[in-house]
């Protein structure tokens, strides 16, 4: 019956659908929900009642949903009455809920609507429910032009004690509808870092000539990621990126900086001002195929001759994760905007240095990126992810955009790969040679502590960097807590991030001081997740201690046990510059040691040790990156 309901005119549907639809056992089936979609889609346009009909009595949730988004996305005055009636009777809660979530996902892509009949006094209500519903009829509100959802949505993003995703989503839907007082609010949201990333990607949206100040003002302060948002914001639009040229040239920002990914797109702004100030600030860009052919003779020359000193592939790691993860996936981690690199020729460096020298001689149909210019001079630069009649969803590096068809000028398919040129332009020859040789690593390896990462070592949300078993290792309020009723084999929460010289400084907290933990650092993974190296060690018994696991045992039994306050938080600091090691707990001297035979760089762990229950807790983690004077290079 499914199958025979595309060969059907849409009005011998309805009878059909009713009972095909009222089969609960079907709504798990492999095949059936989406056919019984693919034969009621068409009643959407042609009898929307009917639709909401069958919406609304379906035992086939995905249909429902369907059907719901569907009508949403049509959004004519009779879909939208429709709609809204139905949030009138629907049940409060869940069943609101998820409609409020359909009707908005149909509608992305469209600003203002007309108001439907009869949408105050359901608003109302709907505002007075809990804050998940409250948010998403707020978020429709918007698109109705409601002026109380307008003010609302603004209370909800400046009140710091409501929960994140719930501001976010406020921030979100603000953006979507153009609230006039938005830039405003946003550049206050630079300083919470909750909200920072978000407030900086909407600040493109909008044509502020306070924006380019306030953002170089805070650049030194925000981390990699928060970095590279601010720069993708002042490349959008031809004045920002004015201010971001003139602020290099000033050296009020490193020129490493700016990478080729910037570089390409301030010159899709199409500016004879900008493109002379580029090759200024930042130097000529090699863009023809004789350039590139030049370019990739000389990377090649370089590569047969015996390096100055071997590559270090931490270093590269470090370098791909700067320069080309957002967009790329290598070993699992990465962005999904260009190919995926695991199963690609890597171990081919004629294959490397083409794709990085030249990534625009060949180019998949699905990475061709898309160039378009909005009407008030944001320009995006992106891969069309999703069109309809109503918008294009366009992928860049650091986010995905709907923008609505109306709102575009112009609109042209770029002859340029996504990847831009000139990649390796700000490189040194041993970076190139790092980068080169992590690309063509056949297995992950850890990446180096580097200024522009050493603030990701932990981000105080979730392991994000680290592995570890889910059952034992998970983050509580801020905490990266271990848990176990027993072992009977070591386990460890292992960082991604390795370094040389360093100061860890973290508190530590072990629950009725029974068990026993430790801190590894300057160690290397070994067998099934285990960990080799240095090892700062907590517990009743050896608190203060240093062992190095896998390797030569105890190196240091002075004991820290009388500085511990059993049970409490308990500061311990950890430093490595060159041979020497130090620990300290609660500000005491555990631990002394010049040890020549010992590693130089490598990860950091926490351990769970076998034996009984055992519950450790670390908060106020701070590694800094240290010269071989001591004094802090980064944190």
């Amino acid at each position: 019956l499914a199958s025979a309901l595309d060969r059907l005119p849409w009005a011998e549907r309805g009878e059909i659908l009713r009972g095909l639809l009222a089969h609960a056992e079907d709504a798990q089936d492999h095949n059936l929900p989406l056919m019984y979609w693919y034969g009621a889609e068409p009643l959407v346009e042609h009898d929307p009642g009917l639709a909401i009909e069958l919406a609304e009595a379906s035992q086939v949730p995905l249909v429902d949903r369907f059907l719901t988004r569907r009508l949403a996305t049509f959004a004519t005055p009779e879909a939208m009455d429709l709609l809204v009636d139905r949030l009138r009777r629907a049940e409060p809660g869940a069943a609101q809920l998820e409609l409020l979530v359909e009707i908005n996902e149909g509608l992305r892509g469209k600003r203002q609507l007309p108001m439907p009949q009869g949408w105050r006094p359901i608003y109302d209500r709907l505002a007075a429910a809990d804050d998940a519903v409250r948010s998403q009829a707020t978020a429709l509100a918007l698109t109705f032009g409601d002026k109380v959802a307008f003010k609302a949505m603004e209370q909800v993003l400046g009140d710091t004690t409501t929960e994140t995703p719930l501001r976010e989503q406020a921030l979100l839907a603000l953006v979507k509808a153009r609230d006039p007082l938005l830039p405003r609010l946003l550049h206050g949201l630079l300083a919470d870092a909750a909200l920072r990333r978000p407030a900086l990607r909407g600040l493109a949206a909008y044509d502020d000539p306070r924006t380019p100040q306030v953002l170089l003002d805070h650049y030194e302060g925000f981390n990699l990621d928060e970095k590279r948002d601010v720069l993708a914001t002042l490349a959008a639009r031809v004045e920002y990126g004015q201010a971001l040229l003139d602020a290099i040239a000033e050296k009020r920002l490193p020129p490493a900086d700016l990478s080729a990914e910037i570089i390409r797109q301030l010159r899709n702004l199409k500016s004879d001002a900008l493109n002379g100030r580029i090759a200024e600030v930042w130097g000529a860009v090699n863009d023809t195929p004789a350039e590139r052919l030049r370019l990739l003779a000389e990377f090649k020359a370089m590569f047969a001759k015996p390096p100055a000193e071997p590559p270090d592939v931490a270093l590269g790691r470090a370098l791909y994760a700067k320069t080309c993860q957002q967009c790329h996936t290598l070993f699992d981690t990465g962005g999904k905007v260009g190919p995926e690199l695991t199963g690609s020729n890597r171990a081919n460096l004629d294959y490397i240095l083409s794709n990085l020298l030249d990534p625009s001689a060949l180019i998949g149909k699905d990475y061709q990126a898309t160039v378009i210019q909005t009407l008030d001079g944001r320009t995006l630069t992106g891969i069309v992810r999703a069109e309809n009649d109503d918008a294009v969803t366009l992928a860049s590096a650091n986010e995905t955009v709907v923008v609505p068809k109306g709102e575009i000028e112009v609109r042209e398919l770029s002859a340029k790969s996504m990847m831009p040129d000139d990649q390796l332009k700000p490189f040194t020859e041993h970076d190139i040679r790092s980068l080169v040789a992590y690309l063509a690593s056949p297995l992950q390896t850890p990446f180096l502590a580097t200024a522009e990462n050493v603030a990701k070592f932990f981000n105080g949300r979730d392991l994000t960097g680290w592995q570890g078993d889910a059952g034992l290792w998970q983050v509580e309020e801020g905490e990266i807590v271990g848990r176990t009723s027993g072992l009977d084999h070591n386990e460890f929460l292992r960082s991604e991030l390795a370094a040389a010289d360093f100061r860890l400084t973290l508190q530590v907290k072990l629950l009725k001081n029974e068990g026993n933990s430790g801190i590894q650092f300057r160690g290397e993974t070994v067998g099934q997740g285990e960990v080799k190296g240095y090892q700062a060690d907590i517990g009743p018994g050896w608190w203060g201690k240093l062992y190095e696991e896998h390797g030569r045992a105890l190196l240091s039994d002075r004991s820290g046990e009388t500085h511990v306050k059993p049970g409490e938080w308990n500061t311990y600091q950890i430093e490595a510059i060159g041979s020497r090691i130090r620990t300290s707990i609660n500000d005491q001297t555990c631990v002394e040691l010049d040890d020549p035979d010992g590693a130089r760089r490598g990860i950091f762990a926490f351990q769970l040790h076998s034996g009984g229950p055992t519950e450790v807790r670390f908060k106020g983690i701070t590694l800094e990156l240290l010269s071989a004077s001591g004094d802090t290079a980064e944190k």
